[in-house]
């Protein structure tokens, strides 16, 4: 909008100088001497924006684009009322108007001042503090355009990633920080933040890859990605729907921190920059759950008191999210979602064995015990019934197991990290916290729930449903794969089965084996196969269904200590 004011002054300023000409012609003379004068001025200055602009701008550049220059130094406006001036002095010179010399000298008068206007702004350019400011007030008004979402291949918007993948191609790190401090410092209003955290999201997908798979400097990239993913979390009390945005979010990084680990084991990534983008991976979501946590630990200001997330469908997006990949504090996020839909804290402790989930659901439905709050309320008129209750739950922990990391693959010692360890407990304690969760005690009415979960589908008004529409509605991607539940049977029968197995060393197996042996051969050999890659007692040897018993078994680490 400054460039349609600038322009409204100008024609105004031009008009007003017609009564000037009409009324108080000057002799011909006077005008040529003049206009001489002034053209030598103009000259001058277009001479030395010509010198500025070539020692500053490459004529390959397209961030920042000629036409965003143009915008920002009126450079057309200000040739244009040059060319008017010169048209109206040669009519005068032609026509022997004195009316029409004075009115062209007059024009070259103003072209002059706006000239030094335009001159002053293109010296600016010059550092890199005015491109930098020039970049952010051109993305910004991208990002804030009438379309609700701005698509990556807007012309601006691919000029400002195809410097990007210039500047990593390249290896310049100056030039990296820079791009990545203009999108963050780009003022966006929190209504129209859909399309600048997308593109947030976008540039540290692409800074992740680079320093994986073509040599990057892993420090410049984390530091990078890190200020991408505060700048999200400092807007998230603003965000029109945090949930879906933090809920994402937990997943990249979660996949990513697998991704990374898998990587350097085959040698595609350097163990460098593994190393540093699992740290912060761990650390951000670290951060993402502290955000979320009605009751933080730490916070550096009063806005972070409370949680972004403050409905109960926002508390399931999230949650559903946050669990899948095996990312770090997956279990440590049940503490936050259980008082998000109580109103009061979980006071047990998921390594002594304590269920999140369980308690959960007597607080919501619990004819005794159940919670009596508003938040509690919510949530039950949210689930509707237990059955719903146990179907969301049971459908989040079939992502979560399908998405666990591969226990065949070697964990590097310099990739260990808080929450991201090969270590069998931690995998436990993960599985134990869904696997905890229990409805049912016998193989038939487990093999009744694999039922129920497998061929029912979900009404309008189920959570599971819900929670998937606001993630669609909001349009977010990533390039974590996202796969319904439907379409993992294999991991739906062992979530169903990790709810039969023994949490205790002398527990028995028996209605646990009775539910696999009634399986079909084919399901049956499949769910073998995922507990073989996704638990680390697993193995394809013996009897049908022995990957999946004695897999399970890693849950028996849990709480042990309390046992003794």
């Amino acid at each position: 909008m400054a460039h349609v004011r600038r322009e409204a002054a100008l024609v105004l300023c031009v008009l007003s100088l017609i009564p000037l000409a009409v009324y108080h012609p000057v002799e011909r003379d006077d005008a040529v001497d003049a206009t001489q004068f002034t053209v030598a001025f103009f000259a001058t200055l277009l001479t030395g924006e010509a010198v500025i602009f070539a020692l500053t701008f490459s004529a390959a550049s397209s961030w920042p684009s000629l036409r965003a220059i143009d915008s920002h130094i009126a450079f057309r406006e200000w040739v244009f009322i040059g060319w008017i001036a010169a048209l109206f002095t040669a009519c005068g010179l032609l026509g022997k108007s004195g009316i029409s010399l004075t009115y062209g000298a007059e024009l070259f008068i103003l072209a002059n001042i706006f000239g030094v206007f335009s001159f002053l702004r293109l010296f600016g350019l010059a550092s890199i503090g005015g491109r930098n400011r020039l970049l952010r007030q051109t993305l910004a008004s991208a990002l804030t355009g009438p379309q609700p979402r701005v698509p990556l291949d807007d012309p601006v918007v691919a000029a400002y990633l195809g410097a990007l993948d210039q500047a990593i191609s390249t290896n310049d790190p100056t030039g990296i920080r820079h791009l990545v401090a203009q999108l963050v410092n780009a003022q966006v209003t929190p209504a129209e933040s859909a399309s600048s955290v997308a593109l947030r999201m976008e540039v540290l997908h692409r800074l992740t890859r680079a320093a994986l798979v073509r040599g990057a400097d892993p420090v410049v990239v984390v530091s990078c990605g890190e200020s991408l993913i505060d700048s999200v979390l400092q807007q998230a009390h603003k965000l029109p729907d945090p949930s879906v945005v933090l809920g994402e979010l937990s997943r990249y990084l979660a996949w990513l921190g697998s991704t990374s680990r898998l990587m350097s084991v085959r040698g595609i990534a350097s163990g460098r920059a593994a190393r540093e983008l699992i740290a912060m991976s761990v650390d951000s979501r670290l951060r993402i759950l502290l955000a979320v946590d009605p009751d933080p630990k730490m916070f550096d200001s009063a806005d972070q008191v409370g949680s972004v997330i403050t409905d109960p469908v926002g508390v399931l997006v999230w949650a559903r999210d946050f669990t899948e990949f095996q990312g770090a504090h997956q279990a440590n996020a049940l503490y936050s979602v259980f008082q998000l839909l109580t109103g009061t804290k979980f006071m047990g402790n998921y390594w002594d064995g304590d269920s999140v989930i369980g308690a959960l659901r007597v607080a919501l439905f619990s004819p005794s015990e159940r919670t009596a709050s508003p938040d509690a309320d919510a949530a039950r008129q949210l689930f509707g019934s237990a059955e719903e209750f146990d179907r969301f739950w049971a459908l989040v922990s079939v992502n979560a197991v399908a998405t666990l990391r591969d226990s065949r693959v070697g964990h590097p010692p310099e990739l260990i990290r808080p929450e991201f360890t090969p270590d069998p407990q931690l995998l436990g304690a993960y599985l134990r916290s869904f696997a905890s969760h229990r409805w049912f005690e016998s193989a038939r009415d487990a093999h009744e729930a694999l039922l129920s979960l497998v061929s029912r589908s979900d009404g309008t008004r189920s959570p599971w449903h819900l929670a998937g529409n606001r993630t669609t509605a909001q349009g977010l991607r990533t390039p974590a794969p996202r796969t319904e539940p439907r379409e993992r049977p294999a991991a739906m029968v062992l979530s169903i089965a990790c709810r039969l197995a023994p949490l205790e060393p002398d527990g028995s197996e028996t209605e646990l084996r009775a539910f696999l042996a009634g399986l079909p051969t084919q399901a049956l050999a499949a769910t073998d196969e995922l507990a073989a890659r996704v638990l680390p007692g697993g193995t394809h040897e013996g009897e049908p269904g022995d990957a999946v018993v004695h897999g399970l078994r890693v849950m028996q680490l849990v709480g042990a200590h309390t046992r003794v």
